[in-house]
């Protein structure tokens, strides 16, 4: 492995650097979404029976203690009703769609490594069929083995650049997927709580 990613030409350290990062950020976002899965709906009810029984202390508590966009936009919410203000809706829409970008992180990086290795790849093919013909014009072609350290640079990037490209992609499919899933959630279960705590200031 070591003897063909040395092969591989100068490409090759720009690839193994993108790999590195590639795995980072899905190490980290995967573990961010599995700390953030959990049933919204059965944590929404617990906040509203906090709320009837007028444990709000309470509430406060929980939401400061769970991550996530939900909790971090309904402690938000909480906050603005404390404080007085009667736009919800509109203080809904705003802290929410911080938190959701927030959430997403540097999952779109993902993409970018999906994307830029494949290049590198080319990149280093380029870079290794110049040194084949450089060595063709310099010595003739007289002998295979003039020309084949140049291509097998130009394979070996190519490879590497694509081994890196399909795992991204994947992860990158598979955490989006997730995300987007958490998002609808919270989204629904943002708005239902909303609905609530409206309804239950419209009683008073």
């Amino acid at each position: 492995m070591v003897e063909y990613f040395q092969k591989g030409g100068p490409v090759m350290y720009a690839i193994l650097v993108m790999s590195i990062y590639a795995l980072t950020v899905f190490i980290e976002r995967f573990y961010y979404f599995y700390k953030i899965s959990f049933n919204y709906r059965n944590f929404t009810m617990d906040l509203k029976k906090m709320i009837v029984d007028k444990e709000v202390d309470s509430a406060f508590m929980k939401l400061r203690k769970t991550p996530g966009p939900l909790p971090a936009i309904l402690l938000q919410l909480m906050n603005t009703i404390a404080d007085g203000a009667s736009d919800l809706k509109g203080r809904l829409n705003e802290i929410g769609s911080y938190e959701i970008q927030k959430a997403e992180g540097k999952l779109k990086h993902l993409a970018v490594v999906g994307n830029l290795t494949p290049l590198l790849g080319l990149l280093g093919t380029v870079t290794g069929m110049i040194s084949a013909f450089s060595s063709i014009s310099q010595r003739g072609a007289n002998s295979p083995t003039i020309v084949a350290g140049g291509i097998s640079e130009a394979l070996i990037a190519t490879a590497y650049g694509l081994i890196i490209a399909i795992p991204a992609v994947v992860a990158y499919n598979y955490l989006a997927t997730r995300y987007e899933s958490i998002i609808l959630e919270t989204e629904h279960a943002a708005t239902e709580f909303l609905d609530f705590i409206e309804k239950k200031e419209g009683t008073k």
